[in-house]
């Protein structure tokens, strides 16, 4: 990588393999906006809490697997470019899953319910990119939770003056 985190070369990086603890979810990725970020300026800053204006990951699925839980986000738009591969963007319960495959751009608004599935017999690779919003927050509809800033919780309802006196 260039000095300042201007150049990089994906194919110097090593897939990072992720996973959920039932083999669900996962996949490898490259996290190639970790890569291009600057230096920070803070000595010994920790390199994850950079901010960056976009996030930039190279994803390998293989078949059967899915990214991640469904979930939308409150702000963040991202942008998919498949490489390889086929599969299925799945969305809000009833809609139609949309077709992914090699030379297809899909953009995603935040709002919008997804995951991406693996639907073929060989790895589904595609690029994500997502314009990476300060107060960013998300929603997993099918497990009721909530997620900010690294950390995932649900809401519980409570009385308009609970606490307040």
């Amino acid at each position: 990588m260039e000095p300042g985190g201007v150049r990089m070369n994906q194919a110097a990086m090593a897939w990072e393999p992720y996973g959920s603890p039932n083999g669900v979810y996962g996949g490898f990725d490259r996290d190639i906006s970790l890569q291009l970020t600057a230096t920070p300026k803070v000595p010994g800053a920790d390199p994850l809490m950079r901010p960056r204006p976009f996030e930039i990951r190279l994803v390998r699925l293989p078949p059967g697997k899915r990214n991640c839980p469904r979930h939308a986000h409150s702000m963040q738009w991202e942008y998919y470019i498949v490489l390889t591969g086929r599969g299925r963007m799945l969305q809000e319960d009833g809609a139609d899953p949309i077709p992914m495959e090699p030379g297809d751009h899909l953009s995603l608004p935040a709002g919008w319910v997804h995951t991406v599935e693996n639907s073929g017999g060989e790895d589904l690779t595609y690029y994500v990119i997502a314009d990476n919003p300060v107060d960013e927050t998300w929603r997993y509809p099918d497990s009721d939770k909530w997620g900010k800033g690294g950390h995932i919780f649900r809401m519980i309802e409570t009385d308009y003056w609970d606490g307040e006196e």
